[in-house]
């Protein structure tokens, strides 16, 4: 369905992309209602239709950016030691290809903003817990099955495997160099294998 300023399903895609690949390339401050539609190829006013601000844009964008990260594990197989499942779960949230730099570009501009925006703080409180939840339902299954290397508090070491991802995209995205993807999935493989078992030695 077609509205009077051209707004359609599809529409929303364009604009939604727009946003991610400026935010990606240039940066937040790049990612103007101008901008943005001349990148989707549509009207200032079907922009604005979905997005009366800036952070209106960047709030749709990473909504769009976590629901599409977290339904790429979702879809991961769930075979082999609960640790194994967590550990790949936990790879589709750092950069290590060109599309996951790109959205963990856009969330760090997301994070940056939430500091200062309430409603994006909102967002992001949102995000962070529903990761927290899935890892410590994760942990608490593999104490079930045995899988475990010692007794620990799920809680607990779901909100620091969290802190952790955080802080690796971070330095995998601002020193690649320093922080290259093999260690950071050593780091990663060492932090979870402290509580699970993995599925591989480490």
């Amino acid at each position: 369905m077609e509205t009077k300023d051209g707004a359609t399903p599809a529409v929303k895609q364009r604009v939604i992309d727009a946003v991610l690949a400026i935010t990606a390339s240039r940066g937040l401050d790049q990612a103007t209602m101008r901008e943005v539609a001349k990148e989707a190829g549509v009207s200032v006013g079907s922009v604005q239709y979905y997005c009366r601000t800036r952070d209106d844009m960047l709030v749709i964008a990473c909504r769009h950016v976590m629901d599409r990260i977290v339904a790429r594990g979702e879809a991961l197989p769930r075979t082999g030691p609960v640790g194994s499942v967590v550990r790949a779960y936990a790879q589709e949230f750092l950069p290590l290809d060109e599309v996951r730099a790109d959205e963990q570009r856009v969330y760090l501009a997301f994070v940056a903003r939430a500091a200062v925006v309430p409603d994006l703080a909102r967002l992001q409180h949102e995000f962070t817990a529903r990761l927290r939840a899935a890892c410590a339902e994760a942990f608490r299954l593999a104490q079930e099955r045995g899988e475990t290397h010692t007794a620990f508090d799920a809680d607990v070491a779901a909100s620091a495997t969290v802190a952790m991802l955080d802080g690796l995209l971070v330095h995998l995205l601002s020193d690649p160099e320093g922080m290259p993807g093999p260690l950071a999935i050593a780091i990663l493989d060492e932090h979870l294998a402290r509580f699970v078992d993995i599925g591989i030695p480490v």
